[in-house]
């Protein structure tokens, strides 16, 4: 079954060759989920608003190809200050995933790769494809 390249209206565009995500082998991955605002591409400034726009861009996306939060299996989660924000992460977290969450890894990192440095979370994210 060959690969399939996301690009939904939900998703993230990227500058640099990253797609939204790819579908393969029964799996949704997803690449570099920020906080970003999706009209004007512009860092939500509030680090909770930032991590709730993370999980309001996964849903919409995921459900553009026919899949849901419940669908998440893995989470990597890049933070630029993870001692401070986990636990804001972790309030945002427990709220969208509740007593079922995914597996996930957090890792503390000094550059997101995005120009204005405000950017605290980055996602990479795998899920279950739907049946096609």
């Amino acid at each position: 079954m060959p690969k399939e390249i996301l690009r939904t209206s939900a998703g993230q565009r990227h500058t640099s060759p990253i797609p939204q995500g790819v579908i393969a082998n029964g799996f949704i991955f997803l690449s570099a989920i920020r906080g970003l605002d999706i009209e004007t591409q512009k860092v939500i400034p509030d680090v909770e608003a930032q991590a709730r726009q993370c999980f309001k861009i996964l849903r919409g996306t995921l459900e553009e190809v026919g899949a849901s939060l419940s669908d998440v299996v893995q989470v990597s989660v890049y933070m630029k200050h993870l001692q401070k924000n986990r636990p804001i992460f972790n309030k945002v977290w427990e709220e969208i995933f509740g007593d079922e969450p995914p597996a996930r890894f957090a890792a503390e990192v000094t550059d997101i790769g995005t120009p204005d440095g405000l950017t605290e979370f980055l996602l990479s994210v795998i899920a279950t494809a739907p049946k096609r």
